[in-house]
């Protein structure tokens, strides 16, 4: 029984390093991006104003934006996307003999935190889109 317990707290610690360490670089990551994009907004400010003093309109400023933001967001879901789904295959078969893991599981589990993170990186799109278009007018 003794060794059952440490193979729990193994677990346990492991599970709380994991999220501990995916809530860190998660949040990292989506600041990098942020200060990254309103960077770049107030670089880009004079441009903008010069394009719409020469005709553009809001809506077409405001699509630009939203475009640009949509690109440099989007772009990291779509390779992790693209990187999970050729790992996966290799990931079932190392969880099947490691721990005789279930596969529907782990997938179901996969696709929660990629949805978490999704949302995340959501959040951060409007968050972004919102600063940024208040810098550009």
């Amino acid at each position: 029984m003794c060794d059952l317990s440490k193979l729990y707290g193994l677990d346990g610690t492991l599970l709380f390093l994991g999220l501990i360490l995916t809530v860190v670089f998660l949040f990292a990551t989506a600041l990098i991006l942020y200060y990254k994009q309103i960077t770049e907004g107030l670089d880009d400010r004079e441009r903008y104003q010069i394009l719409q003093k020469v005709g553009m309109s809001r809506e077409e400023v405001h699509r630009t934006i939203h475009s640009q933001l949509l690109l440099v967001i989007a772009l990291p879901l779509a390779v992790s996307a693209v990187h999970i789904s050729v790992a996966f295959p290799m990931l079932v078969k190392l969880l099947r003999v490691l721990l005789n893991g279930d596969a529907k599981l782990f997938l179901l589990c996969t696709l929660g935190a990629f949805g978490a993170f999704t949302a995340v990186y959501l959040g951060l799109y409007r968050a972004t889109a919102r600063v940024y278009e208040g810098i550009v007018r």
